[in-house]
């Protein structure tokens, strides 16, 4: 399994496996053709034996009777065989039936037991022959020439053995050049393995790709990419932190403040609610922060599903109330009924959570916040809008005040976290919604509108 997740295995197996098979289909075709071409050859070849026999035989031959074979003088040495060699003849003298000249090897028996003209495959003496038979013009001489099945095929097989040896040599030198050049190939890779290796954990530069092969070099490029978002994203979640840490520890120093003042103060009671007002402040700063991570962490999560907004919207709102109540102001929600849109419970309440605190902090005392719930039956979407008469925001601050860390100016002194309304932001893309943003009530304050996609039924 280890071998098979390596390139250069890999790589060498498909291109073996596709020589292999290229070699395989090659080796069948001449197997075919060359069986065929030998098959003709040998018959031309022991019909010109027979022929060439026949012709130098003198036209007395039949009156010959069958002697014995001269020898070689004992200090003659034989040359090596040939294939001629393995071609034995016969000259028989037909009106006898007797075979007067033999080569050596030849059977006693007739190659042609029928002695008729022409090639055949016969038996002889239990094993088949590969024959050939020509009779003179008188009819009284035939020679009969063959050779064994036995012979042509050693013969094939002689030449099949050598082609695969010569196709195992050459298959063993492709697979070394081809292991040699793919190593050569992906050493750049190699370094660029070890050069990752020694990095620091929070090293994100990106990584060289001069070097690497045209391949490799997109899967490279994208990791570099990755690591620039990666990068961005770090610097954006440490500076989260100091910001974090920094609104932490001021409301941390006023509470510290306000309760020594409580303590030593003859009429605590001012002091009391201060102390109250930096207790919600750093609540609510924890809330935020608390769901700023928890969208984080649950961002690549897709837990959406039907929800009535309208039913959302009028929880939220009830807590509110007493908050609202305190301050001297009035909070009217008007809600179309059965708007469904399809969205995460969790991540809608804090949406609307934040809009509606927005609205409540900001509007001043004895403001007047207005929160409305309504479909669009043109475009088929449901919006949701919370505007209020409060001071406002100016124009060229209203698309920044749903980044992170942004305190807008305002006109009552309230001072915010600025993690608000970038959760909205944040939540609303996750959901596929729109924001605008625009002026309040009467033409004054502030007010967000929120855009949903309907449900499609």
């Amino acid at each position: 399994m280890h071998l098979m997740r390596s390139l250069r295995a890999r790589l060498l197996a498909v291109l073996m496996a596709t020589v292999l098979l290229a070699w395989a289909i090659w080796l069948a075709c001449q197997y075919v053709q060359t069986t065929h071409l030998q098959s003709d050859q040998n018959d031309r070849m022991v019909r010109g034996v027979a022929e060439h026999i026949l012709l130098s035989l003198p036209d007395d031959i039949d009156t010959i009777r069958p002697q014995g074979h001269l020898q070689l003088p004992p200090d003659a040495t034989l040359l090596p065989e040939t294939k001629f060699d393995k071609i034995v003849f016969q000259v028989w003298v037909l009106d006898r039936r007797e075979s007067v000249v033999a080569s050596t090897g030849a059977p006693a028996t007739p190659l042609r037991a029928d002695f008729a003209v022409g090639h055949a495959d016969a038996q002889v003496d239990g094993r088949p022959w590969r024959t050939y038979a020509v009779t003179d013009a008188t009819g009284q001489v035939q020679v009969q020439a063959g050779v064994t099945h036995a012979h042509l095929h050693a013969e094939l097989w002689r030449w099949i053995g050598a082609s695969l040896k010569t196709a195992l040599l050459v298959l063993a030198a492709l697979a070394a050049a081809l292991w040699l050049v793919v190593g050569w190939s992906l050493r750049p890779v190699t370094r660029l393995r070890g050069a990752i290796a020694e990095r620091h954990a929070l090293d994100l530069a990106p990584l060289p790709v001069a070097e690497l092969p045209d391949e490799i070099r997109p899967l490279v490029d994208s990791f570099n990419q990755l690591l620039g978002r990666l990068d961005k994203a770090v610097h954006a979640e440490r500076a989260f932190l100091a910001e974090a840490a920094h609104e932490l520890r001021t409301p941390l120093a006023a509470l510290l403040t306000q309760t020594q003042v409580a303590l030593h103060s003859p009429d605590p009671q001012a002091a009391l609610e201060r102390l109250r007002d930096g207790i919600e402040r750093l609540g609510r700063l924890a809330q935020q922060l608390l769901d700023s991570a928890r969208i984080d962490a649950d961002r690549r999560r897709e837990e959406h599903g039907p929800l009535e907004l309208a039913e959302i919207v009028a929880l939220v709102v009830r807590e509110f109330e007493a908050t609202a109540a305190r301050r001297h102001q009035t909070i009217g929600v008007t809600a179309d009924a059965a708007l469904g849109v399809a969205g995460n419970i969790d991540d809608l309440g804090i949406l609307v959570r934040n809009l509606v605190d927005n609205a409540v902090r900001y509007a001043g005392s004895g403001g007047r916040i207005e929160v409305a719930c309504r479909g669009d039956s043109g475009s088929g979407t449901v919006v949701l809008e919370v505007r209020d008469d409060g001071p406002g925001v100016p124009a060229e601050e209203r698309e920044r005040v749903f980044e992170r860390f942004f305190r807008g100016s305002n006109g009552n002194g309230e001072r915010g976290s600025g993690i608000g309304l970038s959760l909205v932001a944040r939540i609303a893309r996750s959901h596929g919604a729109t924001v605008r943003t625009g002026t309040g009530i009467g033409g004054r304050g502030f007010a967000v509108e929120v855009i949903f996609p309907g449900l499609v039924e």
